[in-house]
């Protein structure tokens, strides 16, 4: 994979590995992610962006706070982490489908709010 394009996608999806890969982002931060608009994420930048919504301004603005994401939502699939970037695709499209991917997205949300009300 060359070095200044971004992986197509992390290779989340369909087995359990995307709760994986958001539960260590929650861990990597100490953090509890809002998953309101779950449903929208597509990107590591989607889940950036709810990343810092929930850290104080300064660590959500500081250079090393991408760095620590990436290698935490890459830790389960394995993609090098300095080749993933804001527009590095959570689920493969190839494969499943816009359909398939929306609803792999819907059963991410669900294991989620299920998970948060035990």
């Amino acid at each position: 994979m060359a070095r200044d394009r971004p992986p197509y996608s992390l290779g989340l999806g369909g087995d359990g590995d995307e709760v994986a890969a958001i539960e260590e982002v929650e861990r990597s931060f100490a953090i509890t992610l809002d998953y309101s608009d779950a449903g929208q994420w597509r990107t590591a930048g989607d889940v950036f962006a709810a990343v810092q919504r929930q850290l104080p301004p300064e660590q959500a603005e500081s250079g090393e706070t991408w760095g620590l994401f990436t290698e935490a939502i890459s830790r389960e699939t394995g993609v090098d982490p300095a080749l993933v970037r804001p527009e590095t695709l959570l689920l493969g499209t190839t494969r499943i489908g816009r359909r398939g991917y929306v609803l792999a997205l819907l059963v991410v949300v669900l294991i989620f709010a299920v998970r948060r009300s035990w």
